[in-house]
This record gives structure tokens, sequence and C-alpha cells, in this order.
């Protein structure tokens, strides 16, 4: 089994739909992987979006009992992969000693996927379409 983390900044919106998604797609492609999610400025056990859960729950993705989880709270040795949706994030964990050849910015060459963080349902909507189609490109490659 592949555990893949994904990371954002403050893990309510865009890693927790990306795990989700990554679990689903993991399961609908029969892959042997587990996605989990974290952040680089949060405190662990605060619930995820709102607009986040109500757009994963339009994938079949449940995502309602996630809560946030702080970087520095989890062993990051212990993930296969780790993709972030910026340089900033990859700069984070590199400073944290994460060896870099095992980050990916998700959607680099679009510059990252862009936070929906106070956005309405359409900005969720966009960024969980985001999330998809770059996590379903990448997770073919581990």
């Amino acid at each position: 089994m592949k555990k893949v983390l994904f990371v954002c900044t403050g893990n309510t919106c865009r890693s927790p739909m990306a795990q989700g998604l990554c679990n689903k797609i993991a399961k609908n492609l029969n892959l042997d992987i587990e996605a989990y999610s974290a952040g680089v400025a949060t405190i662990s056990g605060l619930p995820v979006s709102e607009n986040a859960k109500a757009v994963c729950r339009e994938y079949g993705v449940d995502i309602s009992n996630n809560r946030t989880k702080y970087v520095d709270d989890i062993d990051l040795s212990s993930f296969d992969k780790i993709y972030v949706m910026s340089k900033s994030h990859k700069d984070a964990l590199v400073y944290r000693g994460v060896d870099e050849n095992k980050i990916s910015i998700l959607a680099e060459d679009k510059g990252g996927i862009s936070d929906p963080y106070g956005g309405d349902l359409e900005v969720y909507r966009k960024c969980r379409d985001e999330l998809y189609h770059a996590i379903e490109n990448s997770v073919k490659e581990l």
C-alpha cells in the first residue's frame, strides 16, 4: 500500500478534498493507494469547510468526518509521496527536512491549485475539478 499525503495551508479545503478524491480515484482504478491530508498553517482538530464537503458529496465523496491535521503533528517520513498545492507549501516541507524529490506540486504547469477559501460553491467546484484531474494524472505515476 502506497501512502500519499496532500498538503495545503489550513487543511480545511484543498487537501481534504484531494484526500477524498484520491481515495475514490484509487478505488475506481484499483490502485493500492491510501491518501491523507494536512496543513502547514493550522491546528489539528478543526472541521473541514462546509463548501468543500458539499462539492465532494456531488462526486460521491464523504469528507464530513475529516478534521484538520498540522504537518508537524504527523510523521512526514511515513509517506511515499507528498502532493502540495503551491511552491510555498513545498518550501515549507523542505524547510522541515522532507526530501524535495518526494514532493510534487499538483498542476504545477498551471501555477498549482488556487485556494477556494471564502468562495462560493462554484469556486469550490472549480477547485474540486482541478484537483480531480491533477490527481488522476499524478497517481498513475506511483
